[in-house]
């Protein structure tokens, strides 16, 4: 049986939790955030090859190209800006487009992965900085 003191402690005690949960609450008064968006990585480069498909020539791609990949084609680097089933879309350095038809296929040459150029991306960082 609950006596009157124990209930009326038990009603202030989780009346106050909502309170304590609160993520200002344990903040220092006189701090702020700073959000921080630069962050380099490191983009996946591959050597690939044409090959003659009958009458055309089509570029030998690996199974899993993606966007933002570069490709050394000609002794020249390309990022992929779109991926399709039959073509894909690069930039060239002076940020002209070409479509190009590919083929899906993993070969020794495309395999390997070669030391890519960096880039930035934002990514928030949250900071915690004394006034």
């Amino acid at each position: 049986m609950l006596r009157r003191r124990e209930f009326l402690a038990m009603l202030l005690a989780s009346s106050a939790v909502p309170a304590l949960a609160h993520p200002g609450l344990h903040r220092h008064p006189h701090r702020r955030r700073r959000w921080r968006r630069s962050n380099r990585r490191r983009r996946i480069r591959r050597r690939v090859v044409w090959r003659a498909i009958g009458p055309r020539r089509v570029l030998v791609v690996p199974l899993a190209v993606a966007v933002g990949w570069e490709l050394l084609v000609d002794d020249r680097v390309v990022v992929v800006h779109e991926v399709h089933e039959s073509h894909v879309v690069v930039k060239h350095s002076d940020e002209k487009t070409e479509r190009i038809e590919v083929a899906k296929e993993d070969t020794p040459e495309n395999t390997e992965e070669l030391e890519g150029s960096e880039y930035e991306v934002e990514e928030e960082v949250e900071e915690e900085v004394a006034d």
